[in-house]
């Protein structure tokens, strides 16, 4: 097979970026280049799927992403390869808009754009999602009455703030599920800590003095997991809330082993990056045509289409047994 053949012509350039140095590798035969929005254990997870997808396509793969999470930065990273002549960038923007005009010159070059974590994205070819936001949050409303058994009470939910739009999405998808299945609950509150671990503690600690009949509480952001884990050990109550909601494995593990969380829910990075090689060498490919409502990927499935936008359903649960197979 062609791509065989490749496999082994082509090098893998392994080096990560920061925003003031770039790797001077061969711009000979195709290259894919993952961006991401700061060198974080995420995004080095996102890193690996980039090498392994761009290994898996017989490509040669690169990754850039700055020391600091700063759209400047990113956008002028994203310059770099767009005025090297890359053949296509994989990018988890920092910010949407801030990046319209690179894409632009992107396209304009002939280099193919594909996001991640900006649906809708202007510019891209296409954005891809690993996860249904509405049925994601009906998710993690099943896997919280799933740990508390039915138990009748209150629950509240953190989200980053009020004004992220997945966080806000994940929650109200919840409620309404609750509603819809789940009469035995009652919502107290959406409350915007989620980013804040120590906050996320204390308030946690403060709902269930108040409310005696506390059940638990669902968090959409990657500190209130940790932070509701690390209050609750502090004061050893094991077991008396359910905890579920969305971080990084590493970031709760040792409070998944001590039974202090039940569950974390999110999507893998490096799948997502696997799934952008996959649309990119299509397009390389001429067959950018196929990828519309219907088609699927044999590993992922058929994605929902929403204009540029390839939605699949692809959640990963994360429990005390499998959380030492995933670090970041």
């Amino acid at each position: 097979m062609q791509i065989r053949s490749l496999l082994g012509a082509l090098a893998i350039c392994l080096t990560v970026y920061s925003s003031a140095a770039l790797c001077e590798a061969s711009q000979e035969g195709t290259i894919f280049v993952g961006v991401g929005k700061v060198s974080t254990p995420w995004f080095a997870r996102h890193k690996e799927g980039i090498m392994l997808g761009a290994k898996e396509n017989g490509v040669k793969g690169e990754y850039g992403a700055t020391t600091i999470a700063s759209q400047k930065k990113q956008a002028e990273l994203v310059d770099k390869f767009v005025n090297r002549g890359v053949s296509a960038l994989l990018v988890v923007p920092n910010d949407a808009a801030s990046l319209e005009d690179s894409f632009k010159r992107a396209k304009d070059k002939g280099i193919t754009v594909i996001t991640h974590e900006s649906p809708q994205q202007v510019n891209a070819d296409f954005d891809i999602e690993l996860i249904d936001n509405e049925k994601f949050g009906a998710l993690l409303m099943d896997e919280f009455v799933k740990y508390s058994k039915g138990k009748k009470g209150k629950y509240a939910i953190y989200v980053g703030s009020l004004t992220v739009p997945a966080h806000n999405v994940w929650a109200d998808a919840a409620v309404k599920r609750q509603k819809e299945m789940y009469p035995q609950l009652e919502f107290i509150d959406k409350l915007p800590i989620a980013e804040n671990r120590g906050v996320s503690g204390k308030t946690a600690l403060s709902l269930m003095k108040k409310h005696p009949d506390l059940v638990g509480i669902i968090s959409m952001g990657s500190e209130g997991l940790p932070g509701i884990g690390q209050a609750l050990s502090s004061k050893n109550l094991k077991d008396a809330i359910t905890v579920v909601g969305v971080t990084t494995p590493n970031d709760v593990k040792e409070y998944l082993k001590s039974d202090y969380v039940q569950e974390a829910l999110l999507w893998d990075p490096a799948q997502a990056a696997r799934v952008q090689t996959i649309l990119a060498k299509m397009i390389a490919d001429g067959r950018k045509d196929e990828i519309k409502p219907g088609f699927s990927l044999p590993e992922f499935g058929a994605p929902r289409v929403d204009g540029n936008t390839l939605i699949f359903d692809n959640p990963l649960i994360i429990t005390k047994d499998n959380v030492d197979n995933y670090n970041f």
